[in-house]
């Protein structure tokens, strides 16, 4: 069975100073300097494809819409023996940011056009767009079902098939299903936190290489997406309650921060 995990590997906004929130003129903010991460979805995503090859026999493929600084997440993917890691890096003018319809557009391309998948699992949104658009638009462009809320994922007792969880708005629901099928990772107890390769996988890893895909190789034009056009970016504040305690020296605020808040829940 051929799995191709799609993530996007986005700058960690909570890097940026308040005053860092400045656009330019095509509305884009200066995150050049953050490091790149898998979003918690991505993260479940990815270890639950990991899971799954543990139980099971899998080519395991991973695949990213980014430029070349997203390239240590795929190595850190490579190093956890994902077969394969393939990058397409769109022009420098796209702006894929809010635009799920064109990101469904390449991955749907890489499997019709480079290496035919039985599934495709993605992370249900990202920490950038947050559109939650991206599965079933991908589902729709390959004429494929697709589950949403996945919360846990199996081999089922039937050849071929998969067993999967996923989390309702009525509770927990188990379905047998056959690929092909495209899923949509939500919150994933089971599969919370992504393994952490040893150094010998790392060193091992550093020497492979990532694929890296033109759009003529994908079949695809050359001329920017115009499904979205970005009019504006606006910071929304998040404040945290918080009381500042004063005192003429550490003594006296120590003193203040027992007797007024801690005294009372300290007692048995």
């Amino acid at each position: 069975m051929n799995l191709l995990l799609a993530v996007k590997v986005a700058p960690d906004l909570s890097m940026l100073a308040q005053q860092d929130w400045q656009p330019d003129a095509q509305w884009r903010i200066d995150v050049s300097f953050t490091r790149r991460l898998l979003n918690g979805f991505d993260e479940s995503a990815a270890e639950m494809a990991l899971m799954l090859r543990d139980a099971m026999d899998l080519n395991l493929s991973v695949f990213t819409v980014a430029d070349a600084a997203a390239e240590p997440a795929l190595k850190q993917l490579l190093a956890l023996e994902y077969q394969q890691a393939m990058r397409v890096e769109p022009p420098a003018d796209w702006d894929l940011r809010f635009n799920p319809a064109m990101v469904a557009t390449l991955i749907a391309a890489y499997h019709q056009q480079i290496a035919e998948q039985t599934v495709i699992i993605l992370g249900e949104q990202s920490s950038e767009g947050q559109n939650g658009q991206t599965p079933l638009l991908l589902a729709e462009r390959l004429n494929w079902p697709c589950i949403t809320g996945v919360c846990q994922l199996e081999p089922a007792a039937e050849a071929g098939a998969l067993r999967v969880t996923r989390q309702s708005a009525y509770g927990l629901e188990v379905m047998t299903v056959k690929p092909p099928l495209v899923l949509a990772v939500g919150n994933s107890p089971q599969a919370s936190v992504l393994r952490v390769p040893t150094l010998k996988q790392k060193l091992a890893a550093s020497k492979r290489q990532i694929q890296r895909l033109t759009l003529a190789e994908l079949a695809l034009p050359a001329w920017p997406p115009v499904e979205v056009r970005l009019c504006g970016l606006t910071h929304l504040a998040h404040q945290r309650a918080g009381v500042l305690i004063e005192g003429d020296s550490v003594v006296q605020k120590v003193q203040r921060l027992y007797h007024e808040y801690l005294r009372e829940r300290w007692q048995p």
